[in-house]
């Protein structure tokens, strides 16, 4: 099952997945995001992925703008939901803002991991 939501990005997240779309030769920004998530989950490394002293909020935390609606396997969407409770993210409101979250920490890390990300 497939749910849609919006996914809200900051502008240096989206440097790093136009970067990204480059290196891969993909085209579409939600083709890379579920890329990213993909390999994250694979990878599962969530300790060197969220860290806390690496995504702790250093200000600025809640100014990320929707950006895009992506579609995402609900079975995704749920494990993304669960990192979040597990580590010790700034508390947002909405399911979408905290799963958000979780993306945008996946994109930072792929930004120097690039040889992780599985296509």
């Amino acid at each position: 099952m497939i749910k849609k939501f919006t996914l809200n990005l900051k502008e240096h997240q989206l440097k790093v997945i136009n970067y990204l779309k480059k290196k891969f030769s993909i085209s579409s920004n939600k083709e890379m995001v579920n890329k990213c998530i993909k390999s994250a989950l694979n990878l599962n490394k969530n300790d060197l992925i969220f860290s806390p002293a690496k995504e702790k909020c250093r200000g600025g935390c809640f100014a990320s703008e929707p950006q895009f609606e992506i579609d995402i396997n609900k079975d995704i969407f749920i494990q993304l939901q669960k990192i979040y409770t597990e580590n010790q993210f700034d508390d947002y409101k909405t399911n979408e803002e905290k799963v958000s979250k979780v993306i945008r920490c996946i994109i930072n890390f792929f930004k120097d991991k690039t040889n992780l990300i599985t296509i």
